[in-house]
């Protein structure tokens, strides 16, 4: 057998949308990661946020008359 047909079509239609189902790769889960990160310190941000809204007494200005 010959490697004519390799050689010819390194090209196999039908294959364009094929994908590892369990593998990711470097650079996604490295996103996946550091959003995840960044969700935490967002959340923990907004947990300030609220502490400081709840600890918040308005206070009467004064009137200069």
């Amino acid at each position: 057998m010959s490697n004519i047909y390799t050689k010819e079509a390194p090209y196999h239609p039908g294959y364009e949308d094929a994908s590892f189902k369990q593998e990711v790769s470097k650079g996604a889960s490295e996103l996946s990661e550091l959003r995840q990160v960044n969700s935490r310190y967002l959340k923990f941000a907004d947990a300030i946020v609220d502490f400081c809204k709840a600890s918040h007494v308005p206070s009467k200005k004064a009137t200069t008359g």
